[in-house]
């Protein structure tokens, strides 16, 4: 079978078995035809012995040439018999034998022959080499698609599945926990964790202007740098809705006019807007909710810890954090649990120490926080650990583990959805 890459060359397929009968026929054929001729030509020395070419030799070389030594051999013979015959029979005129005329016969047909032959073998040799080269290439090819095919199914895969938002929010705080303020370098760090984590393939953060975006004030980029048009749909509608706009769920017109497929207003849990991620391209695969809401989730998590980081104070990180995950409930329904622990009366050394045991209990993301809760001219020594992604049920099961060190304070455990809000802000330290 002829390969794709050969369109157009012609390839002969030195393998294909001519058959024997075939062979013999035509050499057959070609030495009559060539003797017959021959006495046409020339009645009185048909085999040209008194002079001139000897046009019989014909027989043998074409014979040679086209079928091989055996061939041109056997041809070779026949016309020497034919001419024994004819000199026998005086149809050719010689005094005798013409022996070196009949060693140049048979000379010319076996050089042709062999020629031939050898040229064959050479050829075999060729073809096997390409059948294998091919065979490989096949293979090879057929190798590289199975390979592409199932990478990309494993990038949908990885995609589709989902990461977990706790895992995430644990890498973007270690990640991000030796910078504090809203840098233009911690909005750099920002960005690159987001688009690694969500696969965004070009995108930035753009500064405001007010309540505009400042096309000229780019804080980060990832990828190639893109320009920015103010008056996007996408952009619009983020910023005037405060959450993350999408450009199929903008209006009808806005693909046909936008160059952006996502907008993120970045505002922390106090609700101010810092800056806004702007999308323009990410894999078609990770177009899809869970995968928007987990940039969404994580950008903002990321500005609450670069707003309220180390520089602040614990009170201000704890509030801070419990806004922020008050309303990843309400808006996205992730669990969250807070755990209310009261000490003893005047027992305050005794509390200290819990706390310092508590501290070292609590996971990657829980926050811990200790302060005097008011309640009317009293204030109430209290421990609040802040359990995010956690429901009541998972809040239970940490408890239990902990069961030795929580045994010494009287403990509640409330859902978020719960809890009063002003009771964590009216927090104050110890």
């Amino acid at each position: 079978m002829k390969k794709p890459w050969l369109e157009g060359i012609e390839v002969i397929d030195v393998n294909q078995a001519v058959p024997p009968w075939g062979g013999w026929f035509e050499t057959l054929a070609l030495t009559a035809v060539v003797m017959a001729a021959s006495f046409f030509t020339e009645q009185q020395d048909p085999f040209r012995l008194e002079g001139g070419f000897p046009w019989p030799v014909l027989a043998p070389l074409l014979a040679g040439l086209r079928y091989g030594f055996v061939y041109a051999f056997v041809s070779a013979l026949l016309i020497l018999a034919m001419l024994g015959v004819a000199i026998n029979q005086q149809w050719q005129a010689a005094s005798g034998f013409p022996l070196a005329w009949a060693i140049g016969v048979l000379v010319v047909g076996m050089v042709a022959g062999e020629f031939r032959d050898t040229w064959g073998r050479r050829l075999h040799r060729l073809e096997g080499a390409y059948q294998y080269r091919a065979e490989r290439l096949e293979e090879f090819t057929r190798s590289y698609q199975l390979l592409r095919l199932s990478h990309d199914r494993l990038e949908q895969t990885v995609a589709n599945s989902g990461f977990s938002l706790r895992e995430g929010i644990m890498r973007l705080q270690s990640g991000l926990e030796t910078i504090d303020g809203l840098t233009q370098a911690s909005f750099a760090r920002l960005l690159e964790f987001v688009a690694e984590y969500a696969a965004l393939t070009q995108a930035c953060i753009a500064g405001l202007s007010g309540d505009r975006v400042d096309p000229g004030r780019v804080l980060a980029t990832v990828g190639e740098r893109f320009p920015i048009d103010e008056s996007d749909p996408v952009v619009r509608a983020a910023l005037e809705s405060g959450e993350l706009a999408v450009v199929n769920l903008v209006n009808e017109r806005a693909t046909d006019q936008n160059t952006l497929l996502v907008a993120l207003p970045l505002a922390d849990s106090t609700g101010d807007v810092h800056a806004i991620l702007l999308v323009r391209s990410m894999p078609f695969f990770a177009f899809h909710e869970d995968n928007l809401k987990l940039i969404e989730v994580l950008a903002a998590h990321g500005v609450d810890h670069l707003r309220f980081g180390t520089a602040t104070s614990s009170t201000a990180r704890f509030i801070a954090a419990f806004e922020r995950v008050r309303q990843d409930h309400a808006r996205f329904g992730l669990d969250a649990t807070l755990l209310r622990l009261t000490a003893a009366t005047g027992d305050t050394a005794g509390f200290a120490r819990l706390h310092g045991k508590l501290r070292s209990a609590v996971r990657g993301i829980d926050l811990i926080y200790m302060g005097r809760n008011q309640n009317g001219d009293k204030g109430e020594l209290v421990i609040w650990i802040l359990l995010p992604l956690t429901d009541i049920a998972g809040a239970r099961a940490w408890m239990q583990r902990e069961e030795g060190v929580l045994a010494t304070a009287t403990s509640e455990l409330l859902a978020i959805g719960d809890v009063d809000p002003q009771a964590i802000r009216r927090l104050e330290p110890r």
